[in-house]
């Protein structure tokens, strides 16, 4: 019985090595991983698989090549059609999509080319960057470790020092060997575990700290009339954009705490993982399309943030698919500008691919861009009222994040009141 629970032990540590081997490796040669959650690259990288990616220049790009790519808040990875070497362009288009991605692919926002996919790592590679799964994985590898030494005093008390070296051998594994992988990887989680919880810390307390520092809010006392939406929130962009000249304004969700600066840097890159403050962090800024105009005259804007797991940042914006009454108390979002405010009415929210046809900017007062509106409102997952107005003479604001689908979950105001100067 002994011999067996052994090797159960043996066999649970080594496989939690072995799933942890294709996660660690790789970044010992420069790669860097990243996990398939959409079927727009079947059958070639099915849903599930892990993808190796390593950095090129573009003259090491070639047609039929699949690239990982930067499109807003997320990674997109896809295969090239065609590449345009005069302005660094790159089409690009999923094996299993019908058509070509819509917007082409800017060179800066390129990761680099996968060199190697493999099937399922990625289920095992996502779970294990969950808690749960590093709780599991831990409590796994301990009970590994005990089942892999089970009778190992008993076997010292009776055996002498030459007896216990002959049986370690036969044992085909070296406890201590084991123990010290497995030490090494239940510490290496909790050491991960840890930098994703100090970086999330790092980011509220920054977050926390601008909102205390350069806005005031107001809110009705009990019995009194209600607030003016316009004085909601007050933001000083002037000492703002002290802080960080990219500052191009500040977007608040009425009734949440979805309250922070938007940055403009010209492209989707610089504040996907960096702070108002130009240090690093996970969770990256609220930021504005880099094909926006930073004053905010485009009549279509999209403005991009994470899916963040302790829902700072765009994370709530699933419940408006995820809680039926959600929209009835959160209808309006407010972009606050150095000249004013704009308040936008949501008309539409539902899910797309990256890449897709809805992050389309800029449009102007057309039939198309009647025509992008319409479709819009044929997408959402609820009908809602205020979209059979809404056409091209309005201002369009598109909110983006990441989806758990694999796919981008979008949400659409129409501008519908001002106040300035």
């Amino acid at each position: 019985m002994e011999k067996i629970l052994k090797t159960l032990g043996n066999i649970i540590i080594v496989l939690i090595i072995l799933a942890c081997l294709p996660l660690a490796v790789p970044k010992l040669f420069g790669l860097q991983e990243f996990n398939v959650i959409s079927g727009s690259m079947e059958p070639e990288i099915s849903v599930g698989s892990i993808v190796y990616v390593k950095p090129v220049a573009f003259e090491e790009l070639a047609e039929g090549d699949i690239i990982a790519f930067e499109a807003g808040a997320t990674v997109v990875t896809h295969r090239i059609e065609s590449l345009n070497t005069s302005d660094l362009l790159i089409t690009t288009k999923g094996d299993a999509n019908a058509s070509a991605d819509f917007m082409p692919v800017a060179f800066t926002n390129v990761i680099g080319k996968v060199i190697l996919h493999l099937p399922f790592i990625g289920v095992v590679a996502a779970w294990l960057s969950e808690t749960l799964g590093k709780i599991v994985a831990g409590i796994l590898l301990i009970v590994g470790v005990l089942l892999s030494n089970v009778g190992e005093k008993k076997d010292k008390s009776v055996s002498s020092d030459d007896t216990s070296k002959k049986q370690s051998k036969k044992s085909g594994i070296n406890p201590k060997i084991i123990l010290a992988l497995g030490l090494v990887i239940v510490f290496g989680s909790l050491g991960g575990f840890l930098y994703i919880y100090m970086g999330y810390q790092k980011s509220e307390n920054l977050y926390d700290s601008l909102q205390q520092q350069y806005t005031t809010s107001k809110s009705a006392d009990s019995g009194a009339k209600e607030v003016p939406w316009y004085e909601m929130v007050d933001v000083d962009i002037e000492a703002l954009k002290q802080l960080n000249s990219d500052v191009a304004g500040w977007i608040y969700l009425e009734n949440t705490d979805i309250s922070y600066p938007i940055l403009y840097s010209g492209d989707d890159d610089t504040y996907l993982r960096t702070t108002i403050d130009k240090e690093y962090a996970t969770a990256g800024s609220i930021f504005l399309e880099g094909y926006n105009l930073p004053d905010w005259t485009d009549s279509h804007d999209i403005i991009y943030g994470h899916n963040m797991r302790n829902l700072s940042m765009f994370g709530k914006l699933r419940f408006y698919k995820s809680e039926e009454d959600y929209y009835d108390s959160h209808q309006y979002f407010q972009i606050i500008t150095a000249d004013g405010r704009m308040r936008f009415e949501i008309f539409s929210y539902f899910d797309t691919e990256p890449g897709s046809w809805v992050y389309t900017v800029p449009y102007s007062v057309s039939p198309e861009f009647d025509e992008y509106i319409a479709d819009l409102v044929s997408h959402s997952y609820r009908k809602l009222d205020c979209a059979d107005g809404v056409n091209s003479s309005d201002k369009v604001v598109t909110l983006s994040t990441c989806s758990a689908s694999g796919m981008r979950f979008t949400v659409h105001g129409y501008l519908c009141d001002t106040w300035g100067k």
